[in-house]
Order: C-alpha cells, then structure tokens, then sequence
C-alpha cells in the first residue's frame, strides 16, 4: 500500500459513508439554515452541483463529502444530528488516529492502576470522572458557560 492501511481507504467505504450521508442532506442543510448555494459555496462546489447532488442525480466525491461532514459536525446546529442517525464516520477516524478513540476510558491506558479504579466503577461513578475531566478541561481553557455545557453534553 502506497500510504500504508491507516491512511487507505476502499472505494467501497467511501461510498459506504457518502450513501449514509445522501438521505440526510436535506434535513442537515435546512436545520443549518443555509440555502443550497450557501451550501455549495462553503464547500467548494456550484450550487447546481450541490442541488444535482442533493436530490440524487448526481454522485458525491470523497472531497465534498469530508467537506460536507467537517461543516455539519462542526455547526452547533446539526451536530447532535449527525452524530446520532450514524451520518458521523466515527470508525474512519478512530482509523486515521491509529485506532485510538476519543473515549475517556482510553485516557488511562498510561495508568493500569488508575484504568482498574476507573473500571470498577459504575456508569454514574464514570459520568462524575467524565464530568470533573471536563470542568478542569473548561476552566483550563477558559470556556465560556454554554461551551462547556456543550461540550459535557457531547461526553455524556
């Protein structure tokens, strides 16, 4: 492989991704509260290539498509959207990360004692870590009161 499996990706994925993509596009797009040509114009591409794209007339590229993802994950309105009708790519880019994940429980393999403690607690002794993580992450950075809050309900 030219750049090794961590960066390939078959062209059945791919079209794997952009057809769970397709059928929310237009529900994205509308609670984003962007027209098409607003749309087309942030990721690069003629509105009537969006709107072809949109209805189904016209195949997406792998270029759009990141673009497309990166734009609805990004927006506050259309993240929780994305995230939750399984749109997100979320395997591909555990992938890309060297099979990390962005889960807490990943962030004590450095410590296998302070993993067991974590481990041997249950779901509510594991939200209060993912919580007190978060709070000292958002007065670390100097997170406003609805970043934070947005950023606990992503974890939690």
């Amino acid at each position: 492989m030219k750049y090794g499996k961590r960066w390939s990706i078959s062209n059945e994925k791919k079209s794997e991704y952009i057809s769970r993509l397709l059928p929310q596009l237009s529900v994205l797009r509308a609670k984003a509260g962007l027209s098409q040509d607003e749309l087309a114009g942030l990721v690069g591409i003629s509105r009537q290539t969006y709107c072809l794209t949109e209805t189904g007339t016209r195949g997406m590229t792998w270029g759009t498509y990141l673009s497309l993802i990166m734009f609805f994950d990004s927006n506050r309105r259309t993240h929780e959207l994305v995230r939750s009708t399984g749109v997100y790519p979320e395997d591909l880019f555990y992938q890309f990360n060297l099979g990390e994940t962005d889960k807490s429980e990943d962030a004590f393999s450095a410590s296998p004692k302070l993993a067991s403690v974590y481990e041997s607690l249950d779901s509510e002794g594991r939200n209060a870590v993912k919580a007190a993580l978060v709070m000292e992450y958002a007065r670390c950075r100097s997170l406003s009161k609805a970043e934070t809050v947005k950023l606990m309900n992503d974890l939690l």
